[in-house]
């Protein structure tokens, strides 16, 4: 082989192996500064060069979406999400963009956006069907006043992982407070505030 086309590709390969690098490196780093809740840092990190070449389009918006939602900026979170959804992602991608989507729009009480997105990935080929029928329950009870799965829900707490955890604390205050039960509506978002402290204090060890 001649000289200059080994030359080519070690080049080629000390590129693709530097950037793979890079990439893991600037993912990283974003995520730690996210978790340890430095979102100033982590915007500023994903405004830098190398990262806006290196990191997809799609990953950017969704960190930034996540900045923007851990801070309470419904606007711009909401601009994230949306250009999150409406990219041409394949069908798993979506599939996978769509529920964060439906969820943060039913939490802030947008119904007709919540429905949208939920008929969205009815549509969306591939979709979890376990995962369109949460979405589906979540609909219900939050917009529905749905109040009839308490006793399941709660009988599920005992075995739920921290993720799941935190969905059934919040559908249960919003199933005790259709039920007009202000106390308990009180004391599972208290546990679901409590959750959400436990999990910010250890995320910057876990980082």
């Amino acid at each position: 082989m001649r000289p200059e086309v080994v030359a080519f590709i070690i080049v080629v390969v000390v590129y693709f192996v530097g950037s793979e690098g890079l990439k893991r490196y600037y993912d990283a780093k974003i995520q730690a500064f996210y978790n340890a809740g430095l979102f100033d840092e982590c915007l500023d990190e994903l405004n830098k060069f190398l990262p806006r070449i290196l990191l997809t389009t799609f990953k950017q918006h969704y960190y930034r979406f996540l900045v923007h939602d851990a801070r309470g900026d419904r606007e711009l979170a909401e601009r994230m999400i949306e250009l999150l959804v409406r990219m041409r992602n394949s069908a798993k991608r979506q599939a996978q963009i769509l529920p964060i989507a439906f969820n943060y729009f039913a939490e802030n009480g947008n119904k007709k956006r919540a429905k949208e997105l939920l008929a969205e990935l009815k549509e969306t080929k591939g979709a979890d069907k376990a995962v369109i029928a949460d979405c589906q329950l979540t609909y219900e009870i939050v917009f529905g006043k749905r109040c009839d799965m308490i006793d399941k829900m709660e009988a599920m707490l005992p075995r739920a992982n921290q993720q799941l955890k935190g969905k059934l604390y919040y559908l249960l205050a919003r199933q005790y407070a259709n039920a007009g039960n202000r106390e308990r509506a009180r004391h599972y978002r208290a546990e679901l505030n409590e959750l959400r402290r436990r999990e910010r204090e250890a995320q910057p060890n876990e980082a």
